[in-house]
């Protein structure tokens, strides 16, 4: 194992700067038991064909002879043709088309919001104890040995192990963002949280290929300025050489030998007892032009990750990417950054183990989100607040894409989420992440637990309305008046009074937030925001 090791830190030795990872489907299936592009055709097909055990190959039949990287994708086509028919009018999908109407309505696939759902159910992370020890050292190769990552994957397993780093979906964010090249994800084919991102039939690959010269360009300086270890693909997978091609169609001969040595080929071999090979390979696009890489076939990634451990960044790689990013944005525009800032500058080294320290202006305290210190994650407390007094000065875009899933976590994933999915989609002209969607409540019912409903049929509240109900019970505790309240129906709800209220009771400063308190806050953040 040491041995391997040793051979593979040789190769990476000469390398001046830290990698980026070029991560495909085989990771995925190999940590997270997830599906190959094939595989997850062939589940759809079951579905448009249920009981028939050839659905797969009725579909790969009906294409008939098309170039090799055309293949799965016009399969693809054919059965979203069948499979949206089916989802639109059969009764197994109508609590998906009631939960996702808006997304169809809008143009959006069925049968790309499916695959999303399908990838989001999927169990996480392998239960078996080598892959999650792979898995760990993985982690820790990302905190600091890693630039960043480049994928074609729809799932979150680079979100899961990059944690923190800044990710940009589909061709498009990346082609007009500015990219800082540290410390970030581009999900180039699409993201499951993003349904209409999905790039998997035909068309999405016309529309793709159409633009792959824009994407090499952009990528182009990532492969020129960093070495490039891909991960979970076949050598000879269509969609690496579509991008390899567009790329070397960029560079003369000459400038191609650049980039030999730089690129590694890591191929898994199913056979335990495989010892690490190590060889080249040359692949060839036309022109004359032949582009040279090492290839290292394993069955085992521990050498692989302990030699990616032993080169790694000073500072933490999100730290160098903020850093970047606000010096960028305070030379462009004369204006500091969003409120939400990066964490500590180190989670495991303390400011007298860092050899430089850069200050770009100080923020005052009117550019951060209340008693968050500079953190990128709000309390919940501040959340609730924000609803009713919309002075949290929250990012929404990183408040949506990043902060509310990790509250969702910690908080039973129920936390008021419609004020800044609406804020998001009339600031962006898109769709929120659908793992936050999902957790979307739809009816005032859904606020409610047994309990309450169970008194809400046995007991009446003393008065019919909100205000009437604070007023007749102004001398008991708080907790009392919103017990009675949740006691009301729907129709006695006005969002002007409970409006009131809750401003009322949360800048009496003395109040705790309590379950029922916050069950008031997300029904209101619901009827003023939610309800349609």
């Amino acid at each position: 194992m040491k041995d391997a090791e040793a051979r593979i830190a040789e190769i990476f030795s000469h390398f001046e700067e830290l990698p980026y990872l070029f991560i495909g489907s085989g990771m995925a299936r190999r940590y997270y038991g997830l599906n190959n592009w094939e595989t997850l055709l062939r589940h759809f097909a079951n579905l448009v064909q249920p009981g028939n055990e050839f659905a797969y190959e009725y579909y790969r039949n009906e294409v008939g002879a098309v170039p090799l990287v055309l293949q799965l994708p016009t399969i693809a086509t054919l059965i979203e043709r069948d499979f949206n028919r089916v989802w639109l009018k059969e009764p197994g999908f109508s609590k998906d088309r009631e939960l996702f109407a808006h997304l169809v309505k809008e143009g959006v696939s069925p049968f790309k919001i499916a695959i999303a759902n399908h990838i989001l159910a999927c169990p996480k992370k392998t239960d078996d104890k080598h892959l999650l020890d792979e898995l760990s050292f993985l982690k820790n190769v990302a905190k600091r040995s890693v630039a960043g990552v480049i994928t074609t994957n729809y799932d979150r397993m680079a979100e899961d192990i990059f944690e923190g780093y800044q990710v940009y979906v589909g061709q498009e964010e990346l082609l007009f963002s500015s990219i800082q090249g540290v410390a970030e994800i581009y999900k180039i084919h699409g993201c499951c949280q993003h349904p209409e991102t999905i790039v998997i039939s035909k068309e999405d690959y016309d529309d793709f290929q159409q633009r792959n010269a824009y994407l090499a360009a952009k990528l182009l300086t990532i492969f020129i300025e960093h070495p490039i270890i891909f991960l979970g693909y076949s050598i000879s997978d269509p969609n690496i050489g579509l991008i390899l091609q567009a790329i070397t169609a960029c560079l003369s001969t000459k400038n191609l030998q650049k980039l030999q040595h730089r690129l590694v080929f890591v191929e898994y071999s199913p056979d335990p007892g495989c010892p690490p090979e190590i060889r080249s390979h040359s692949q060839s696009f036309g022109d004359g032009k032949v582009l040279e890489m090492t290839k290292i076939i394993l069955h085992d990634y521990m050498p692989l990750y302990g030699a990616l451990l032993e080169k790694r960044y000073h500072y933490n790689p999100r730290l160098l990417r903020q850093l970047k990013r606000d010096i960028y944005q305070l030379v462009a525009t004369n204006q500091p950054t969003d409120c939400f800032r990066i964490q500590d500058i180190e989670d495991d080294a303390a400011f007298g183990d860092l050899d430089v320290v850069v200050g770009v202006g100080v923020p005052g305290t009117h550019n951060l989100a209340p008693g968050t210190g500079g953190h990128n994650i709000p309390t919940v407390e501040q959340l609730y607040r924000d609803v009713l007094f919309d002075d949290g000065g929250f990012d929404v875009k990183t408040l949506v894409e990043s902060a509310l899933f990790t509250l969702l976590k910690h908080h039973s994933k129920s936390i008021p989420l419609h004020k800044y999915l609406q804020a998001y989609r009339e600031k962006f002209k898109c769709e929120p992440p659908l793992e936050l969607v999902k957790e979307v409540k739809t009816t005032f019912d859904q606020f409610l637990n047994v309990a309450l409903r169970k008194r809400q049929g046995k007991e009446k509240p003393p008065a019919a309305s909100i205000s009437a109900i604070a007023t007749l019970l102004e001398k008991e505790e708080y907790s009392e008046i919103i017990n009675q309240i949740l006691l009301l129906p729907e129709s006695q709800f006005c969002v002007a009074e409970l409006e009131g209220f809750l401003k009322h009771v949360l800048s009496d400063g003395q109040v705790k937030f309590k379950t029922d308190l916050r069950r008031l806050i997300k029904i209101y953040d619901w009827l003023k925001y939610g309800k349609k």
